[in-house]
């Protein structure tokens, strides 16, 4: 048991006790705010399209338009979240981002009759925002731990974030299901809305009472000494000082092949399926099972997987994947059963690749640079996941299920060989046994 912070009112002090899982306070704080607001992000995500569509009255074609330019406010947000995290600090960066998050999707909630421009503008704003306060979480989780417990917390992290979008998944169900999709829809957004204000109060609070997420001088004389014994201190400054670092270059490609070919399709391959077999009923169980294996699994298995080097945690991830699917591809008409086999199996995936990946980049990161590698990192997310979806329109353009997911499983199974590949340029202390 820890203590998550102390506040005294009048003479006597007020101090709220929880389970910390050895984490300091602020890293605490961090993770709760994260997962209130992925119940608010989760209410919402599954529903844009027809928000965009049946809210907003925007025709097919429209909507399409709107979403390839939600795509390229997701890359710009990724990059401009890693900057203002080097030059204002995570914690700063993550408060005026999760507000500008929040009002986007106040004006969505409260969007209504004819004047739709203003919802449409915060649709993309709020893409913007969400991608920018990736790099700035990440960075800010990432300072408020030690290096050894890095891939602990992003372990919870996962854990945390897939619970709260469960959650949110649920309720929105929920919520269109007794007012209507019209009235539902904008008591949605009202959610998500708030759950970025909290978002944005308890990091404030806890960032004035904790600090603001800059690496301090002895973290910073600790890592500079640590960076000279292994012989990789980048030249440079800003995006061009992560590209000249070819662990981190590699790390990058590896993401993006793996966004592209994995999670795209998980999130937008499979309901492409769904609709090509014209069985879309059971799609909500098929997310809901793999985001409760996340949920279940993901700390249990990064307490085995620690033992291993990290390159082979990685390809396994990758493999994972590309074994879910190969479960469809193995069928031209798969029908739920078999979707939510290879869903599980690719949960089993998530839970390898993503505390690993995520505490890796941070691992790289020098002082002064943690908001922009976390950047790259979110920009590979973005870039791969925009490829990925132009890609999943051959699937719907040429109904070739077989042959699409046989490409993607193809692709991830050279990702992990990316993945051990890794092992030759990573610095010797990443690439070695952890055990």
């Amino acid at each position: 048991m820890g203590s998550l912070g102390t506040r005294t009112r009048g003479r006597t002090p007020l101090r709220l006790r929880v389970s910390t899982a050895g984490f300091p306070p602020i890293a605490l704080v961090v993770l709760f705010g994260e997962f209130l607001s992925n119940v608010g992000s989760g209410a919402t995500f599954p529903y844009l399209v027809v928000y965009l569509h049946d809210v907003c009255g925007l025709s097919g074609g429209q909507v399409g338009a709107v979403l390839v330019v939600r795509a390229l406010a997701a890359v710009v947000g990724a990059v401009l979240g890693g900057v203002l995290s080097d030059r204002y600090g995570a914690g700063r960066t993550v408060v005026g981002i999760a507000a500008v998050a929040a009002a986007a999707a106040a004006v969505m909630a409260g969007a209504h009759g004819s004047i739709v421009l203003p919802a449409v503008v915060a649709a993309v704003m709020g893409t913007g925002a969400g991608a920018a306060l990736v790099p700035a979480l990440d960075a800010l989780l990432a300072r408020s731990v030690p290096e050894s417990a890095r891939e602990k917390a992003f372990s919870w992290r996962n854990t945390v974030v897939t619970t709260g979008a469960m959650l949110g998944v649920a309720g929105a169900a929920g919520t269109l299901g007794l007012f209507g999709v019209d009235a539902g829809l904008h008591w949605v957004y009202a959610l998500d809305a708030a759950s970025f204000v909290v978002l944005m109060v308890l990091v404030g609070r806890a960032t004035r009472r904790h600090g603001n997420g800059s690496a301090g001088a002895a973290a910073r004389s600790a890592a500079e000494g640590l960076r000279a014994r292994n012989s990789r201190e980048p030249s440079g400054k800003g995006y061009a000082a992560v590209a000249r670092d070819p662990a981190m270059r590699g790390v990058f490609v590896f993401v993006f092949f793996v966004v592209a070919a994995g999670f795209a399709q998980l999130q937008i391959g499979l309901p492409a399926v769904s609709v090509l077999t014209h069985d879309v009923a059971g799609l909500g169980w098929v997310f809901t099972a793999n985001m409760l294996v996340v949920a279940l699994a993901q700390v249990p298995a990064q307490r085995m997987l620690a033992r291993f080097p990290r390159p082979a945690v990685l390809a396994g991830g990758a493999a994972f994947m590309a074994g879910a699917w190969a479960i469809i591809a193995l069928d031209s008409t798969p029908g739920t059963g078999r979707l939510l086999v290879a869903a599980v199996v690719f949960a089993l995936g998530e839970v390898a690749y993503m505390p690993v990946v995520a505490a890796l980049v941070n691992d790289l990161a020098p002082p002064g640079l943690t908001g922009r590698y976390n950047g790259a990192h979110t920009l590979a997310w973005t870039s791969g996941f925009a490829i990925g979806a132009g890609a999943t329109g051959t699937l719907l353009g040429a109904d070739s299920i077989r042959l699409f997911f046989t490409v993607s499983a193809a692709v991830l199974g050279a990702s992990a060989l990316v993945a051990l590949r890794l092992a030759h340029i990573l610095p010797k202390r990443h690439a070695d046994d952890r055990s």
